[in-house]
């Protein structure tokens, strides 16, 4: 019997897959994602956008429950864990680099006011996301715990929110 848990992958995977993969296909820019505000074909990634990524960061208010169950990278990635390949552990410092990378994107963003993405030249993006897929064999879930942004973020939301559930659980009523 398929559990729950699968079956909710599966549906994610379906139906956020395509977002994901939509621009990749039919973009005319070479980077897609990047210049949706310049784009001139009306897709509903470029109106959705902004919408999506608020609700990502909710839904991980809870348990990072999009990064377990709906995130379709993370699908992916839980996809090339199920190949049998030697794996290696990371080291324990190695969890840290995404507070690095949130903190890049964060002063770029603030600094430039643009997109941190334009910075990167488009063979050099690819080639990065081609190694961290083949890496992935190796290691489970290497985007995930090393790069993602998003993750860090919600790490960072998720420990401010358990100081302050701690210090209101401590006040006496």
């Amino acid at each position: 019997m398929v559990d729950k848990l699968k079956i909710i992958k599966i549906i994610s995977l379906g139906a956020l897959g395509p977002l994901l993969f939509y621009p990749l296909i039919y973009c005319p820019f070479k980077l897609p994602y990047l210049y949706c505000f310049v784009c001139y074909i009306r897709c509903p990634w470029g109106k959705l956008r902004g919408l999506l990524l608020l609700g990502i960061l909710g839904l991980n208010l809870k348990k990072r429950f999009y990064c377990s169950y709906l995130c379709p990278c993370g699908t992916i990635q839980d996809l090339q864990g199920k190949i049998k390949t030697k794996r290696f552990n990371l080291p324990q410092w190695s969890n840290h680099i995404k507070y690095l990378v949130l903190g890049l994107v964060i002063t770029i963003i603030l600094v430039n006011r643009r997109n941190p993405l334009f910075i990167i030249d488009g063979e050099a993006f690819l080639y990065f996301f081609a190694l961290v897929f083949v890496i992935s064999f190796f290691s489970h879930r290497l985007w995930c715990l090393i790069f993602c942004p998003f993750g860090a973020l919600s790490d960072i939301i998720s420990r401010i929110r358990k100081f302050f559930n701690r210090d209101y659980d401590k006040k006496e009523i």
